[in-house]
Formats: structure tokens, sequence, C-alpha cells
């Protein structure tokens, strides 16, 4: 079975601990150009991703990681282009195993470095990922995607500007004395400060004159 994914871009995958970093390594070598918005790729990056974590986690060595992306690679191959069904798949994934446990069977391309119980972790593995998905698969791969543009026109009434910098209460709305007791803003501090020098100021005016007109008498 021909490698997937090198061994300098596997032991790129293993060197970062971030799932995210590992997503944009993937999305590098699957060459995807938009996964946040394309199904499909999204789709795409997020097998090989789970694959690489679930092989990771169950401490493959490098070979072994190899040869699991080659086999993630040849039966999402088999659904991309070929468009097999679940059965052929789940004969191309038996007769990649095929040898697994014999120590005689050494030939080129076979998966003979894992173990009998890696064999089985791996068929597991591939029941609970693609096979039980498999016609999530086929759907996404064949039926093809309406592309929809939804647009609306709407005409919008700007309210005229005013001095104050709130809109005026309407007459059929609530009445004044509620708006100026629950909804009027509050006045700033500073402009509270300014009116009551401008009043003692107009005290302090009226007062001289009126002491000027006492003084007159």
């Amino acid at each position: 079975m021909q490698a997937f994914l090198s061994s300098s871009q596997i032991n790129a995958l293993l060197e970062v601990q971030d799932v995210d970093e590992v997503e944009r390594l993937m999305e590098g070598f699957l060459n995807v150009q938009d996964p946040e918005t394309n199904l499909k790729e999204a789709a795409l990056v997020d097998y090989y991703v789970s694959g690489f974590c679930w092989g990771k986690d169950r401490n493959f060595n490098l070979q072994q990681l190899s040869g699991l992306m080659g086999l993630l690679h040849l039966l999402m191959e088999n659904v991309q282009d070929k468009r097999m069904c679940l059965e052929e798949n789940i004969l191309e994934l038996s007769r990649a195993l095929t040898g697994i446990g014999h120590s005689k069977l050494k030939d080129e391309g076979r998966l003979t470095f894992f173990n009998v119980d890696q064999a089985k972790d791996i068929i597991d593995y591939f029941k609970i990922s693609l096979f039980q998905h498999y016609r999530l698969y086929e759907c996404m791969f064949t039926v093809p995607r309406d592309q929809m543009v939804i647009a609306a026109e709407q005409t919008v009434e700007i309210v005229k500007s005013v001095e104050a910098p709130f809109p005026i209460p309407l007459e059929e709305g609530i009445p004044y004395d509620m708006y100026a007791k629950f909804l009027t803003p509050p006045v700033p501090k500073e402009e509270m400060e300014m009116d009551e020098a401008e009043i003692n100021e107009k005290l302090r005016v009226q007062e001289e004159a009126f002491t000027s007109k006492i003084e007159n008498l």
C-alpha cells in the first residue's frame, strides 16, 4: 500500500501538541483551500486528524502511523473517487490487513508491522468512524450542494436629529411624567455643576440689583 504522508510530515505532526496546530498542518498536507466554509474540506481534515490522533494515543511508532494514514487515505479514496459501497470497502480493509500475525509474510506494502491486537483496534476504529457514518460520506461526495444567496432589501427611516440627546416621547406613547421619572437619561455631573454655577451667578446679580435699589431709597 502506498504511503499517504511522508516520514517528515508525520514527524511534523508528532512534534506539535495542540490539536489546532495539527489541523493547520493537515490542511496544508491535504492542500485544502477553505475548510471554514467548505463542508467537504472540513470533513476530510477532521477525518485525517481524528485518525492520526487516535493512532498517536495508541502509541503507534512512525512506521505504524504511516501505515494507518495510508489506510485512512485508501478507504476514503474508495468512497470519494471510486464510489465503492460499504461492503466493497470493508473487503478492501480486510485485504489490507491480510498477513498480520504471520511472520513469514513480509511482502513490501503489507501492514505486517502491526500485531493482531493492533489490527483488531484498527478495525474497531473504522467501525465507529468511517463505516458507521458511511452513508453520510457517500452523500457528501455524490450529492451536489446548492449555493443559495439570501438577501433582502429594507427601507429604514432615520429619525430627524433634535437638540436633546434623545428624541422627545411621542404623544401617543407614555405620559411625560412617567418618561421624566423612569426613562429620562441622567444629567452628567459636569452639566449639573454648570447649572448650579449659572443659578448662583443669577442670584448674585439679582441680590446686588435689589441691594442697590434699597440704598437709593
